[in-house]
């Protein structure tokens, strides 16, 4: 499994940049290897989102990158936020089931 996790700060309009955020995430649903896609917005500071992608492998998500369904989007909201992307191992993983 790849985690990919992106801390965005919001430099613009804030309802812009979900509804970029959101062509995005259709965009990538749609793509081989997406498994999920998690949005959270900090508690203490309206501007800042954390949003965590899983794929199958990092083969996957770097072809979901190369797409002009990505490209597109992905232009418009650097206008209006900065973004820290990193791929990212999961270690641990606990659960009350």
């Amino acid at each position: 499994m790849h985690h990919f996790i992106n801390r965005y700060t919001v430099t613009g309009d804030i309802e812009e940049f979900r509804r970029l955020l959101g062509e995005l995430s259709a965009y990538m649903r749609e793509q081989p290897g997406f498994t999920a896609h998690r949005l959270y917005r900090s508690a203490r500071d309206e501007r800042t989102f954390v949003e965590i992608a899983e794929w199958t492998d990092p083969e996957a998500h770097r072809a979901a990158l190369a797409g002009e369904g990505f490209r597109g989007p992905v232009s418009e909201l650097r206008k209006i936020a900065t973004a820290d992307p990193s791929p990212y191992e999961l270690l641990s993983s606990h659960s009350r089931s």
